[in-house]
């Protein structure tokens, strides 16, 4: 696992990334993703997960926009405890349209997705009260809706970070800003 700017680490880096101003600009591979088991899926653990360790409750926030040209073509926020045991949230693909998505895993991953309006980026929310996390996006200059909640069994310290997949696709540029995390 390399070292990544301010501390932050990679998981299944991508090929070609770069932060600067703020940005991070990723190339999602073809074939990458996080899933697990549901609908005769199988264990896939090999999309782009830039991290750092966090500790307590916290809210994360972050721009998300990508060239999204295939069905399943992510990204959003993670956290994670273990290969069978994390959650994303984010934009997906799905249909042909953009749609506002949240996986939770507990050895299996269970999805959920809303359609949202095609916009140059969208803003999502990660918050965790204790065991739960709550999550909500936002459209273009729009207020946050809170899109699902849920409960996750995860220690005190977790990994938190960003993510891009492309599962089905050829891969696809991803842009990240604006990330923020603060303890609550």
């Amino acid at each position: 696992m390399a070292r990544a700017a301010d501390g932050w680490s990679w998981l299944n880096g991508p090929r070609t990334w770069a932060w600067k101003d703020g940005v991070l600009v990723c190339e999602a591979g073809a074939g990458t993703d996080f899933w697990r088991r549901t609908a005769g899926g199988p264990l896939i653990d090999n999309g782009h997960f830039w991290f750092l360790r966090q500790a307590g409750d916290f809210e994360m926030t972050a721009d998300l926009a990508g060239d999204y040209a295939a069905d399943a073509d992510q990204t959003g926020l993670m956290l994670r405890v273990a290969p069978d045991l994390w959650m994303k949230t984010g934009v997906e693909r799905l249909g042909g349209q953009l749609h506002s998505a949240t996986v939770f895993t507990r050895d299996w991953s269970d999805g959920s997705s809303l359609v949202i309006p095609t916009a140059p980026s969208v803003r999502v929310r990660l918050r965790r009260s204790g065991q739960t996390l709550f999550c909500a996006h936002a459209v273009g200059q729009g207020g946050f809706v809170d899109t699902r909640l849920g409960h996750l069994p995860m220690p005190d310290t977790v990994e938190l970070g960003v993510m891009a997949a492309s599962p089905a696709g050829k891969g696809f540029e991803a842009r990240i800003s604006n990330i923020t995390i603060k303890s609550l």
